[in-house]
């Protein structure tokens, strides 16, 4: 089946062009993914899926919707009804990703509006939701494995920055290159699994490979995108072993 994609954007014109941008990109590659549903009232999604039983699919979300609801009302809504919906969140207001960590909404990207990038990033977002899901990118390459609904993901250990532990009982949250996930596990079972992954705290679970920098004061670790994750101070010896002998 078809990973059925929906999108929703108050501007009517940036509509049409999100919409040609997705619909071009899927063609070329020939991508099973449909879009199903472009608007400018978030309204008709809700209607559409009380309509329709769809359990995987990806949204792209504009957050300033200028209406009674924004971005984040609706995924947060989405994420009620559908825990495994992949959430991509379009705006010029990317202050506002932090609020929807504090709301556990856990998107899978964000798209910078009145950027030079737009297209780029939404056919990178097609392409990470085509590889994660369908292909091994790299075949040789380790990857961890984990289901949302029915879909086995597949990510790229290398890719992965780091693994926590979600404010939702039983889940994870896993950032990367360009990708952040939620899904059920137990950070146990991933320590034993896969080794190449350093367990730092026992909330945090990081990919060595992707460290920036190490503050041994505060006891922080940085990872690309400004991502961070801290550590206890028992670990700051086996942390100096790894990286500075």
């Amino acid at each position: 089946m078809a990973l059925p994609i929906f999108l929703c954007d108050d501007d009517s014109a940036l509509v049409q062009y999100y919409k040609s941008v997705i619909e071009n990109w899927i063609m070329i590659n020939n991508y099973d993914m449909e879009l199903i549903f472009a608007t400018t009232d978030p309204d008709d999604i809700f209607l559409y899926l009380k309509r329709n039983s769809i359990t995987n699919c990806l949204f792209f979300l504009d957050i300033d919707l200028g209406m009674h609801l924004d971005g984040i009302d609706i995924a947060q809504q989405i994420r009620k009804d559908n825990e495994f919906a992949q959430i991509v969140f379009i705006t010029s207001h990317q202050e506002l990703a932090i609020k929807t960590l504090e709301r556990q909404i856990s998107p899978l990207n964000y798209i910078v509006k009145d950027s030079q990038t737009e297209k780029n990033q939404i056919q990178k977002v097609l392409n990470s939701c085509h590889q994660q899901t369908f292909i091994d990118r790299l075949p040789n390459q380790r990857h961890l494995s984990f289901f949302m609904g029915s879909r086995s993901i597949r990510v790229d250990i290398s890719t992965i920055y780091f693994i926590e532990t979600s404010p939702t009982p039983h889940k994870l949250i896993l950032y990367g290159e360009n990708i952040m996930y939620e899904f059920y596990g137990k950070m146990d079972d991933l320590t034993d699994e896969y080794p190449e992954l350093l367990r730092v705290h026992k909330s945090f679970l990081i990919n060595p490979q992707q460290i920036k920098s190490i503050d041994y004061k505060s006891r922080t670790i940085t990872f690309p995108e400004e991502y961070s994750c801290n550590f206890p101070l028992v670990k700051t010896k086996l942390l100096k072993n790894l990286f500075h002998n």
